[in-house]
């Protein structure tokens, strides 16, 4: 087994977890008042973890494929999260739209908008790299 299929069944197990934690009861899973919700869900610990587990599995996912073919997964998933809130889309543009008018976009999100940037500047260097 290597390396991708070890971190696709990993998330395969949390995801079931998740599941099926939820189907039995929704609040146990992202109730505010589990310490372990409390933990992950606290925007510094959320920024390290991703930063370090998006970092490792970008590692490993650059050693099988190229970065226009990550970039187009995360397009694929993209649209698998909008068929997850398409039943409640009137609520989430409402959400987004609120918060985007409470807060100064760039003020809070710099640091996520950096690295998108820099994701898709190199992914266009890639493309128009291999083509001249």
């Amino acid at each position: 087994m290597n390396s991708l299929e070890i971190i696709a069944l990993i998330f395969i197990v949390i995801s079931l977890i998740k599941l099926v934690t939820i189907s039995f009861s929704p609040k146990a899973w992202y109730s505010t008042t589990n310490p372990l919700v409390k933990m992950i869900w606290n925007k510094y610990f959320a920024t390290v973890f991703s930063l370090f587990f998006g970092g490792l599995i970008l590692f490993y996912l650059l050693a099988e494929i190229s970065i226009v073919q990550v970039f187009v997964a995360v397009m694929f998933t993209f649209f698998l999260a909008i068929l997850t809130v398409a039943p409640n889309i009137k609520k989430v543009i409402k959400t987004v739209a609120n918060h985007l008018e409470e807060e100064k976009l760039f003020s809070k999100y710099w640091f996520p908008a950096f690295i998108w940037i820099g994701l898709m500047v190199w992914v266009l260097w890639e493309i128009l790299y291999k083509k001249f």
